[in-house]
């Protein structure tokens, strides 16, 4: 990482003395500026930013945190929550901190939902969330389609204690807060749950399986991810664990397996759930070739297309099948929607199909 120039920090330490600690992480003046904005913002609306001495008080808070984020600690920590569509999400060391990105996704598939209901009602849905986390998506997905679906029913899975513990945390912190309807209590359970080994709590049968799975490679993670996201997010939120088999295979194979290792996973979870959409996040392109080769390779028909979605969605999609510069990939095929980063796969079969037809996910 180049290091800053000496005129920007004099720059920025004549603004504000404290914004030359929050240059380090956030690399120019615009970001800086706004995150001592917010961290202000947090430190004065504490419970002692009134008392006697507060103004003293204050600062030196103020100092201590921005030190904290100029070490590398996420914003989303030291200030304890990020918002995830109209949700406030409580953020803790130890569970992974959700994406935009995530958010987009995840509001393009209640849309879709949405104005198919408006064209025909939808009274059940059953919806599967893997590797739930925080329980951003799950959340998003109540209230954004419980006014449109009377019989909603959201159950997310983790293997993590902490994340669990969280989750459940903010269903009741966003239902206090009437960021998302009090009947959550009845309609959202999170519960303990391995994607990778059969779980009673993953069995039965699901409408949607969604999932934001570890798809990080271990070469990936120590060379490729941010040194805050290294150092303070949790590994096992990011990185699979190792798969074994790996003989004969190469170095350049070894990490694509390594990272690709929950996606078999969770599509044979959604089949045998009888899953009319799956949707899985994937770190790109390439990715999402050896998803859906994967996905192909699994040879029974279950599928009916595929798209990738990708993080800009103008409401276009164009024609061009995923490919790995060779041909297609397998008999599915893969339509791309929207532009920029490729996101997530989607899945689909049968009523599926008509699900997402009305959203703007339009499919041919």
């Amino acid at each position: 990482m180049p290091r800053l120039p000496k005129s920007l920090l004099r720059h920025a330490y004549h603004i504000d003395p404290l914004l030359p600690l929050l240059l380090r992480p956030c690399r120019d003046l615009p970001s800086a500026r706004n995150e001592l904005r917010w961290l202000r913002e947090h430190v004065s609306s504490g419970p002692n930013a009134t008392t006697p001495h507060a103004s003293n008080s204050t600062h030196t808070r103020l100092h201590k945190l921005c030190l904290e984020r100029a070490r590398g600690k996420p914003l989303q920590y030291i200030l304890g929550s990020q918002p995830f569509g109209g949700l406030d999400i409580l953020c803790r060391p130890g569970v992974l901190i959700p994406r935009p990105e995530t958010e987009s996704y995840t509001i393009l598939l209640a849309e879709a939902l949405i104005q198919h209901t408006q064209a025909t009602p939808l009274q059940d849905l059953r919806v599967l969330d893997l590797c739930t986390g925080t329980g951003c998506i799950a959340l998003l997905l109540y209230a954004l389609l419980a006014p449109h679906v009377p019989n909603l029913s959201i159950c997310g899975i983790d293997v993590s204690p902490t994340a669990l513990k969280l989750a459940h945390q903010n269903l009741a912190w966003n239902s206090r807060h009437n960021y998302i309807h009090a009947t959550a209590a009845q309609q959202v359970q999170f519960a303990y749950g391995d994607a990778l080994t059969k779980t009673p709590s993953i069995e039965g049968e699901w409408d949607i399986l969604i999932s934001n799975p570890p798809y990080i490679s271990p070469s990936s993670f120590d060379t490729d991810t941010e040194r805050s996201v290294r150092n303070y997010e949790p590994k096992l939120a990011l990185v699979p664990p190792p798969p074994l088999g790996l003989s004969g295979t190469t170095v350049s194979e070894m990490a694509d397996v390594a990272g690709d290792a929950f996606y078999k996973h969770l599509d044979r979870l959604a089949r045998k759930g009888k899953a009319k959409i799956m949707v899985v996040e994937v770190a790109g392109t390439e990715q999402a070739v050896r998803v859906v080769k994967g996905i192909d390779e699994e040879g029974d028909g279950h599928w009916d297309g595929c798209q990738l979605w990708h993080d800009d969605w103008d409401g276009r999609y164009w024609d061009e099948a995923v490919s790995d510069g060779k041909d297609r990939v397998g008999e599915l095929g893969v339509r791309h929607l929207g532009t920029g980063h490729g996101r997530a796969v989607v899945c689909w079969r049968g009523q599926g199909r008509e699900w997402l037809h009305g959203g703007g996910a339009a499919l041919a």
